[in-house]
């Protein structure tokens, strides 16, 4: 299953995942520096229910939980690329910007 964030907000943040390579190591969520934000993410716990965070791990998979937490939906955009850069199986990317 290919684009495992919603189709407006990967278009919107130049990002998309591949949820068969995802294997919900969680490691994406961890090193996010917005989701670094909370106490609970960093010691590896993950966030609780009503927590504002970009990136969870549900049902095994990474999901994007709120992309108004992203940089790189802030106004101006902060270009980041630490969930990118730290994912193991290349599960997400870029989208080609041509």
């Amino acid at each position: 299953m290919r684009n495992g964030f919603p189709a407006l907000a990967a278009e919107f943040m130049g990002l998309i995942l591949d949820a068969d390579k995802c294997v919900g190591c969680g490691i994406c969520v961890v090193v996010c520096e917005e989701n670094r934000m909370n106490d609970e993410v960093v010691y590896g716990k993950g966030g609780r229910y009503n927590d504002e965070l970009v990136l969870i791990i549900e049902e095994g998979k990474v999901r994007l939980l709120d992309v108004k937490q992203c940089k790189r939906a802030f106004d101006p955009p902060e270009f980041c690329r630490a969930c990118i850069d730290h994912c193991p199986t290349r599960a997400i990317e870029f989208l080609s910007q041509t």
